[in-house]
């Protein structure tokens, strides 16, 4: 989750730059259906035979319209009308409600340590971020309203994968959800893509794509999708409090956006909070629910 974070954190630079070309969610639309194709391959290659059954991909393939279409469209229509640190600090939330359905659920009974660790890791991101300037306001409260229902779809997702997806093969998890998230955003986005000028686009811009297609999406989700069923929803959650931090860290070493004081400060309390929840028994235990069967 260190590396997902990492790739994640510096996500938010390619995106900066790639959406100087694309709109968004042509941008989106189009990195998904790269990564849905990828994912096809990797699955015939490395799994071939031994499908999912046909009631666990449609329930995989529904997350994948909750968790990708619906995240994706969300945070993307609300960036319009809030601000992109608004909706960071939003998305900093994103571990707590992750806990807070696990254990509404039963998927999984956070322990103490856990919830400490949430609790300490969500405020060095409220820290990292504030340091830049929150405006929360009238005229930001549609978009910061969006991007909320956004990270009520992530955490549904991440909470959904590790019931639906436990005891299967990551690979195939990530390759069906995916696919059950790309139509819908698509279709979406079929106005932005008609109006995209494909056969001009900078070379940074296709490189920002495809890094955002590869390894964003690619990589980052099998190993996401690994570590959810490896080490329990809440504590990879908590990883995304983490990805403010590599994000700063990237636009420092990449854009030239030096980090301020407070904003180190804050990437303490992230570590020191996600450093916490791994000591002990701080995983999350598993709910007394069997495994899905049969075997992928």
């Amino acid at each position: 989750m260190v590396v997902v974070s990492l790739i994640w954190g510096a996500y938010f630079s390619a995106n900066k730059y790639a959406l100087g070309s694309f709109g968004p969610l042509a941008f989106a639309a189009t990195r998904f259906l790269i990564a849905s194709a990828l994912l096809w391959a990797l699955v015939k290659w490395l799994a071939p035979g031994n499908p999912l059954p046909t009631r666990t991909a449609w329930l995989l393939a529904a997350l994948g319209v909750i968790g990708n279409t619906g995240y994706q469209a969300l945070f993307m229509k609300g960036l319009v009308t809030t601000t992109a640190i608004n909706a960071s600090l939003i998305m900093a939330a994103m571990p707590i409600g992750v806990a807070v359905l696990s254990t509404v659920f039963g998927v999984e009974r956070p322990s103490p340590r856990l919830w400490a660790g949430i609790a300490i890791a969500t405020v060095g991101v409220g820290v990292v971020i504030a340091a830049q300037g929150i405006s929360f306001s009238a005229a930001t409260l549609s978009g910061d309203l969006l991007v909320l229902m956004a990270c009520f779809c992530w955490a549904a997702f991440t909470v959904g994968i590790r019931h639906v997806g436990r005891g299967l093969d990551p690979l195939r998890v990530t390759a069906v959800s995916t696919f059950g998230g790309t139509p819908g955003l698509v279709l979406a986005a079929l106005p932005e893509v008609s109006g995209t000028n494909w056969g001009h686009l900078p070379a940074g811009a296709i490189l920002a794509l495809l890094y955002s297609s590869v390894l964003s999406l690619v990589v980052a989700y099998y190993l996401w999708s690994h570590a959810v069923q490896a080490i329990g929803g809440s504590r990879t959650a908590l990883y995304n409090c983490v990805v403010p931090v590599f994000a700063t860290l990237v636009a420092w070493l990449v854009l030239r956006e030096r980090p301020l004081p407070a904003q180190l400060a804050g990437a303490a309390l992230v570590f020191g909070g996600v450093f916490l929840s791994q000591g002990g028994r701080g995983g999350p235990a598993p709910a007394s629910r069997p495994p899905v069967s049969p075997e992928p």
